[in-house]
């Protein structure tokens, strides 16, 4: 407006420290002041760093700020924009359908290569900082409505979150991945909570519906099941331990009982005489 450079400008909150003026002409005055404002008694430490007002490269606690991005912008939203994979907890598990701080900085870690030195763990303090900073400047795009209107902020914002609005590269890589897919899905059939298996229930599921012997789904049955005429039409015979504990559940006779009467031990300690035994012994 003036026609030269008379102030220095910064993204960086807190870059005007001083109130000056600029003498526009005889009716008008322009003032450069610092424009920060804290409203800390309104609004959290998270919700001034996803508004510009805390600087990103000095933050030390960024789980807030993530939490709130993550909760603002579309998990659909979030994978097209950066080509990651946001995996979050089943709801049958625990969760919400919406990705957590951890999750999303995690996933954007991992798709980066960014890694904490000697570990090998996804570096997510440095994956807070290029997700914040690309919310402030308004890569990821989340609107407040008028704070008269009773309007909810999710719907609001709905008609910001399609094709329309992703960088170009995204949208040939989509465009691809569709193409190739070719089911008709779009990105407007993903805004819906996640209610895909969790490990748990796979793992019960795989256990349940193992394939064994006979079909699937029905409960295993014990090792006598094959060796008696119910199991298999030969009626495999028993031989050795398993015939006599077989013997003993007839009987109604406790296992450790017969195999006490049968061991040669039970002899050992009477005469020579007492310890022989008639053949039909076992035939009652």
């Amino acid at each position: 407006m003036i026609g030269s450079k008379k102030v220095s400008v910064s993204a960086t909150p807190g870059k005007t420290k001083h109130f000056q003026t600029i003498q526009l002409s005889e009716k008008v005055l322009l003032v450069d002041c610092p424009g920060l404002v804290f409203p800390n008694f309104a609004t959290t430490k998270a919700d001034l760093v996803c508004n510009g007002i805390l600087p990103i490269d000095q933050l030390r606690e960024f789980t807030g700020p993530a939490g709130l991005v993550a909760s603002r912008i579309p998990q659909f939203f979030l994978e097209a924009v950066y080509g990651m994979k946001i995996i979050t907890r089943p709801v049958e598990e625990g969760g919400t359908g919406i990705p957590t701080a951890e999750e999303l900085l995690s996933a954007y870690a991992r798709a980066r290569g960014f890694t904490r030195t000697g570990q090998g763990q996804p570096d997510e303090s440095r994956a807070a900082r290029y997700i914040l900073k690309d919310y402030v400047k308004g890569k990821l795009l989340f609107c407040q409505p008028p704070p008269l209107d009773d309007v909810d902020p999710i719907e609001f914002n709905r008609e910001l979150y399609d094709e329309g609005h992703l960088p170009e590269k995204r949208r040939l890589a989509l465009a691809a991945m569709n193409s190739s897919l070719d089911d008709g899905a779009s990105m407007a059939d993903s805004d819906m909570v996640s209610t895909s298996q969790g490990p748990k229930s796979k793992k019960l599921d795989g256990a349940f519906f193992a394939q064994g012997q006979g079909s699937s789904a029905h409960l295993r049955m014990p090792f006598n099941h094959k060796y008696t005429d119910q199991g298999t039409a030969s009626g495999k015979q028993l031989s050795g331990r398993k015939q006599k504990t077989m013997l003993a559940l007839e009987k109604d006779v406790d296992p450790n009982d017969l195999k006490l009467l049968t061991s040669k031990k039970h002899f050992k300690n009477g005469t020579k005489g007492n310890g022989k035994r008639r053949a039909d012994y076992f035939a009652d």
